[in-house]
């Protein structure tokens, strides 16, 4: 459920945090779970505790850390109030990411800059992870401590390695003796950076990342971002777990919006949900969401149905990939459209792939000939490179159907330009989906549901809205 709370770690007031904590009753005690195969990664700096057992718990380590500090490191004099609120929120850091990883993935390690010469910000992504952030991991390590592991880093020409901590056999008895579980971490949305992310162009594959414009458009993004993310901070959202038999962390759902090209209105897809980095099978199969299985919802033909909008012209009726002259290829004209749209200089062959779908003897030139003369509206919009300009669209239209379904208590996890929705309500979402679609781009949409077990029949859908093609 998603809470406003004030932090305190030993009863320091620290500052109003933004926390999600997180139904996952199938987690078994850490010890069962030793066998578990550990997933390293990144040091987070955002997680809190946000229930009573996590709290216990990085007071417990707290205060002896305080002990610790007092016998072997005494202080002339008391810390200042404020830095006695960043020494706490650190130790509750620390220890919130080692629990969580032990949790998540047991005997994996979490990566951490130790180096003095760079801000804490650049060095943890967060302002209170001060250099101090040395000496009371050095203290945690201690062998009268016991609380963490260090793996220090080492510098290679090729390969070189940073510092990583985890926890030790001691902090994982403490879980289990408090019986601390995900649901008693949350998140602290301030420190998880800017909704909006925007990238340049991509230079041998990689973009790099741009300040974004101050504007009037920007922060009405980041505005719907911060609503769509308090919304699905309440959804009640389960998982199994996945295939190396690890716990998914359902906590994971702040999303952000990454924008490309240098550009505001080029893509802009939503990305950061733990949904997404499951496959479409596990993600039918393994997510109960309001306490149901999961129908996957997704618009068909979504690209040349924004195309035709762009063009200002009604797409024609029925399935825009059937194409006549080429029955039966509906997989290769669904290949040859996407490219023609997505490449800039003209095609002279078939994509990649896609020979297989169309007769040995039919030349590229007669089916490009063949999809022109059906789709002549599309012509001029042909190896224009519009890819990303057409995720932007449906990327507004997402922003739009998660806002209308936040606003009548509907739930829904966005999938690019699809939504999985609760079996119970599938027919509702399809309808806010089609009516978003309408609403953004002026032309009709189709949507499809598939279970786990296969196609989920829709009824009739329409849409009341007064068209407003996209220009």
């Amino acid at each position: 459920m998603f809470a406003l709370i004030p932090a305190t770690t030993g009863g320091v007031s620290i500052f109003p945090l933004i926390a999600m904590s997180v139904d996952f009753a199938i987690l078994s005690s850490v010890k069962d779970r030793s066998a578990l195969r550990p997933h390293e990664s990144r040091f987070v700096p955002s997680r809190i505790p946000v229930g009573e057992r996590a709290h216990a718990l990085v007071d417990e380590i707290r205060n002896q850390l305080l002990k610790y500090e007092a016998k072997f490191y005494p202080r002339k004099r008391q810390r200042k109030h404020a830095d006695q609120g960043r020494f706490d929120r650190m130790v509750s850091a620390i220890v919130c990411e080692l629990a969580h990883a032990a949790l998540t993935s047991p005997g994996s390690w979490r990566y951490i800059s130790l180096s003095k010469r760079i801000s804490p910000i650049e060095a943890t992504g967060a302002p209170f992870m001060t250099a101090e952030r040395l000496r009371v991991i050095g203290w945690m390590s201690k062998p009268e401590m016991d609380w963490l592991e260090v793996r220090k880093g080492e510098y290679r020409a090729f390969a070189s390695a940073q510092t990583a901590i985890r926890a030790t056999s001691r902090l994982l008895d403490y879980l289990d003796r408090l019986d601390v579980q995900l649901e008693d971490f949350g998140i602290d949305q301030a420190l998880l950076g800017d909704t909006i992310v925007l990238r340049g162009h991509k230079i041998r594959g990689k973009a790099k990342t741009l300040p974004v414009p101050a504007g009037e458009l920007a922060e009405t993004y980041r505005d719907q971002m911060r609503r769509i993310n308090v919304w699905l901070a309440t959804l009640d959202i389960a998982s199994e777990w996945d295939a190396d038999g690890n716990p998914r962390d359902v906590g994971k759902r702040w999303m952000y919006r990454v924008f490309n090209n240098g550009s505001i209105e080029q893509g802009g897809r939503l990305y950061g949900g733990f949904w997404l980095d499951m496959s479409g099978e596990d993600r039918l199969g393994d997510i109960r969401l309001e306490g149901e299985s999961v129908v996957s919802l997704d618009y068909g033909q979504c690209g040349i149905r924004i195309a035709y909008a762009l063009a200002g012209v009604q797409p024609p009726p029925g399935d825009l990939y059937q194409v006549p002259g080429l029955e039966g290829c509906r997989a290769g004209v669904k290949k040859v459209l996407n490219a023609q749209l997505c490449r800039t200089g003209e095609m002279r062959r078939l994509p990649a792939h896609s020979r297989k779908h169309f007769p040995a003897d039919l030349a590229y030139a007669h089916i490009e000939e063949l999809i022109l003369r059906h789709h002549q509206p599309l012509r001029a919009a042909f190896c224009r490179a519009q890819g990303l300009t057409h995720q932007f669209i449906d990327s507004q239209v997402t922003v739009d159907c998660l806002l209308t379904l936040a606003a009548q208590g509907l739930a829904a996890l966005p999938v690019h330009d699809g939504l999985l929705a609760p079996r119970s309500v599938a027919s509702r979402v399809a309808q806010v989906m089609l009516d978003s679609f309408r609403k953004i781009t002026g032309v009709e949409g189709v949507v499809s549901g598939t279970t786990s077990q296969g196609e989920f029949p829709l009824p009739p859908t329409s849409s009341d809205l007064t068209p407003e093609l996209f220009m």
